[in-house]
């Protein structure tokens, strides 16, 4: 890119991916002469994902034959394109830009990895700023300077960090997450999971649950139960009782102590969950439990 812009390359990094591809990062510095045009780019399927870290004088920016920008470009804005689109530009100024190139495989397998779907295209306005993009900049630019054998993993995970986000900001939508139609994608259920266990004694709602895996509360209830043969409030409930049962067994505590301990709010509401669940009432199970009755 460096050498098609005519620019010097300042500095280059490589982030290689266990699958083998990889995403090499770029710092592109030079003076370009106003009206500097640079021919079609060779179709690659791969983006190209640039980051000024100075402003840009002026850059008149082509996809596809259909004119995106014109004008001046600001500090920290970011320019997001397919390589197969073959995009040309005509700039002038000084140049002081960071490119991130990503095979387009290498973004599809990030999404499948992180449970997504893969995004159609990704694209940015090219005179946005991006102040994430402008922050892994900025760590990566020391490493870019001086190069150091010692913080390659540094590097590794700073730039897959930068592609994770550019799937979650630069994506068409396609990258949002969305429930298959058998139930939950698994790193839903699993958050879902870890949440309820983990604050089952607390005043937990189903809507707190549905955030954290980034669904309607309806639309997680019904993945939830496709997933688990439950439904979230069954779920929950069938955790506050067998703590319920183990506060019991294990320990003296009055019953309107162990219904807020295992987050049933009041005795009353126990009873009744309790009852509804296990076909006696707390009171009953303790007393059969403790003389050795086959209540479980």
């Amino acid at each position: 890119m460096a050498d098609h812009i005519g620019v010097r390359a300042s500095g280059t990094l490589t982030a290689a991916h266990r699958t083998g591809h990889s995403l090499v990062v770029t710092r592109l510095q030079g003076l370009l002469a106003p009206g500097t045009e640079t021919p079609p780019l060779k179709q690659e399927a791969a983006y190209s994902i640039v980051v000024q870290v100075r402003p840009l004088q002026q850059h008149a920016f082509t996809v596809g034959g259909r004119l995106v920008h014109a004008g001046a470009v600001p500090a920290d804005a970011v320019s997001v394109v397919s390589l197969a689109d073959r995009p040309r530009s005509v700039m002038s100024g000084p140049l002081d830009a960071v490119q991130f190139y990503v095979p387009h495989a290498l973004v599809d397998t990030v999404a499948r990895e992180n449970d997504v779907p893969p995004p159609s295209h990704l694209a940015w306005p090219r005179a946005d700023r991006d102040p994430v993009a402008a922050g892994v900049v900025a760590l990566l630019l020391p490493a870019l300077a001086e190069p150091d054998p010692a913080r390659a993993m540094f590097v590794e995970h700073t730039a897959m960090a930068f592609l994770a986000h550019a799937l979650d900001r630069y994506g068409d939508g396609a990258a949002t997450v969305r429930p298959v139609r058998s139930g939950l994608s698994p790193w839903q259920e699993r958050r879902a999971r870890e949440i309820l266990h983990a604050r089952f004694a607390t005043a937990l709602t189903i809507a707190e649950v549905a955030q954290a895996c980034r669904l309607s509360p309806s639309y997680f209830a019904a993945a939830f139960r496709r997933s688990t043969g439950q439904s979230p409030h069954r779920y929950l409930s069938d955790l506050r009782i067998t703590e319920a049962k183990r506060l019991m067994r294990e320990t003296a505590l009055p019953l309107a102590e162990v219904a807020l301990l295992c987050g049933f709010g009041d005795q009353s509401y126990f009873t009744r969950a309790f009852s509804q669940a296990v076909g006696t009432s707390p009171g009953q199970w303790r007393r059969m439990n403790r003389e050795g009755g086959g209540a479980h």
